[in-house]
Order: C-alpha cells, then structure tokens, then sequence
C-alpha cells in the first residue's frame, strides 16, 4: 500500500498525531504508518455533527424506551393485581384476577408491538390507560386521586413517547419521499 493511502486512513483516525519532520504520523508509535492493508489500531474520527446525531438518536431511543416500559409495568402490575383479586383478596373470585391478566396481556401485547409500530402501539396504550382509570372512577370516584403521582409519571411517559415516536415517523416518511424523488 502507498503512503499516500495510509495517510488517508491516518488522517480519519483519532490517533492521529503530527510532527515538522514528516507531518501525520501515527500517534501511538510517533512514525509512519507501517501497516499493509490495515491498521489494527485504527479508531475513526467522528465529526461533530455524527456526534450530535448519536446523541440526539439516543434521546429518542430513551424517551420511546420509556414509554414502552411504561406499558410493560402497567402489565405488569395488572399481573399482581390480578393475583392478589384472584386469590388473596376477602370474597375474592377468579374472575376478577382473569379480567386483570387479560387487561395485562394487552398492555404487555402494546409494549412488544410498539418496538414494530411505536405510534400506533402507545397512542393504544395511553388511551386505555385512560379509559381505565375514567372506568374506575365510574366505579369509585376516590380513584381519580389514589395514585394521582403515578398515574401522572406514566401518562407523561407514554404523552413524550408518542410525540418522539409521531417525529421519527414524519422523518421515515421524508426520507422515503426523498429516496422516491432520487429515483
């Protein structure tokens, strides 16, 4: 390999160094580049826009994360629920443990299909979950404040969730426009 390519690979990598004899040089050994076809030690330079997009990537990535989790934890809890009315609970039937293990299928059932369609799977999972906690009050309207905190926490969570997953369904959506337009 001439030196000129392995001052191309040189100059992208971040153990680049230079010196007033022979200008790039290899950081790690303070001479040239040596290697034939490639450099074990290599390590490419990111730019900061690449960083920037990683980060703002990872944003994403937590907020959609929070919102699944938020419907895997709701399932969950309709679970233990489920079991406490199922067979703990004064005058207890299974009955009403079975409505709660069906209620924690779906939620649980939202968390998987929001990693295939995010949007659609949370705006499901918010608006059960809210429907729930409206049926509930129907029942006994000291619901409504019972776990107010809570109940808050997860509806922001799903709320930041579903605007993350609306953008990155109107940035799929522009870059498949833009891919057709290159055709």
């Amino acid at each position: 390999m001439e030196i000129s390519t392995q001052l191309k690979f040189c100059n992208s990598c971040i153990n680049k160094a230079t010196n007033s004899e022979h200008g790039t040089i290899c950081g790690l050994t303070n001479e040239l580049p040596t290697f034939t076809t490639f450099c074990d030690d290599f390590i490419e330079k990111k730019s900061t826009l690449d960083v920037a997009f990683e980060m703002e990537a990872a944003d994403k990535k937590k907020s959609l994360n929070k919102g699944r989790n938020s419907l895997f934890f709701i399932g969950g809890l309709y679970v233990l629920v489920g079991v406490y009315e199922a067979f703990f609970m004064s005058g207890y039937q299974l009955i009403f443990g079975v409505v709660d293990w069906v209620i924690a299928l779906i939620f649980i059932g939202l968390g998987v299909w929001s990693f295939y369609k995010s949007f659609v799977a949370l705006v499901t999972g918010l608006a059960l979950y809210i429907l729930l906690i409206i049926l509930f009050a129907i029942f006994d309207p000291t619901t409504i404040f019972k776990g107010i905190i809570f109940k808050g926490i997860i509806i922001s969570f799903l709320f930041y969730a579903i605007k993350t997953a609306r953008e990155e369904q109107a940035l799929n959506k522009e870059s498949k426009a833009d891919l057709l337009d290159q055709l």
